[in-house]
């Protein structure tokens, strides 16, 4: 993510409009000096005016793109969140006697290096890595190796997410 120095950055044109802008201030300051005009200054009074308006004008319009854009990431954020907790929502929590959970036959022994990552995870947090997921019939839909690392600790029940409809 960029900071906001770097998403309100001037473009290169802008910077050469104000600089345009302060030469002309200079140049009018000069030609008061030289043909001791005091008209001038007010000419150069103008230019210094234009110049801040221009960096202001710039530095406004970028920072309002800036926040719009900032405004439209964290929407996105927010748009998952509300969707993860919708879905949670859906998929209401027990707490189940694991012997109760029927284990399909099409699931396979996972690889090693999976099961072991998973057991190292409960170890450290105390909690499964993958949620349990079961249908109203308690046959387990997903969280396979949760399953197992729960057997392999001999818990006696387990939180599982039911998932209420379709497959």
């Amino acid at each position: 993510m960029k900071t906001w120095e770097e998403m309100t950055k001037l473009e290169t044109k802008t910077k050469i409009m104000i600089t345009f802008h302060i030469i002309m201030a200079i140049f009018s300051i000069i030609t008061t000096i030289v043909n001791k005009e005091s008209t001038w200054i007010l000419v150069a009074l103008l230019w210094i005016n234009v110049a801040i308006m221009e960096y202001c004008d710039s530095k406004l319009l970028k920072g309002k793109d800036a926040l719009i854009e900032l405004q439209e990431e964290h929407t996105k954020i927010q748009d998952e969140m509300i969707m993860n907790l919708l879905k949670d929502l859906s998929m209401p929590n027990v707490v189940i006697d694991i012997n109760l959970i029927k284990i399909p036959k099409h699931f396979t022994k996972p690889r090693k290096s999976k099961l072991n990552k998973r057991i190292d995870f409960y170890n450290k947090n105390k909690y499964f890595e993958a949620p349990i997921i079961i249908d109203p019939s308690n046959t387990l839909i997903d969280g396979y190796t949760s399953y197992l690392v729960a057997k392999k600790y001999n818990l006696k029940t387990v939180q599982a997410k039911v998932k209420i409809g379709g497959k």
